[in-house]
């Protein structure tokens, strides 16, 4: 299954530091967990307030992959510094 989300960060956030954050974390979990697969991390070329910032897939071996990858503790704390940052945050699933 693919998992998507899409990452709107407040005004004035450094935008080049998320999204290394981002890419970072990504690859660190693609090297520490074996049901994640081809992580991908998308800046937005458009500014506008309907578009997302940011957004990472990744393709995880099923449905039972979710739980464990959300709660990664390098997922759990690249949330959590982002948590001030952010004022949207929308997530996506399907086979």
């Amino acid at each position: 299954m693919y998992h998507y989300v899409l990452l709107k960060f407040a005004p004035g956030t450094d935008l080049d530091a998320a999204e290394a954050r981002v890419r970072k974390t990504y690859e660190e979990l693609d090297e520490a967990l074996t049901f994640l697969n081809e992580p991908k991390v998308y800046r937005c070329c458009i500014e506008r307030d309907s578009n997302a910032d940011i957004m990472a897939r990744v393709r995880l071996d099923d449905e039972s992959c979710l739980q464990p990858y959300l709660t990664h503790p390098l997922h759990v704390q690249m949330a959590q510094s982002f948590k001030d940052m952010l004022i949207g945050r929308t997530s996506f699933d399907h086979q």
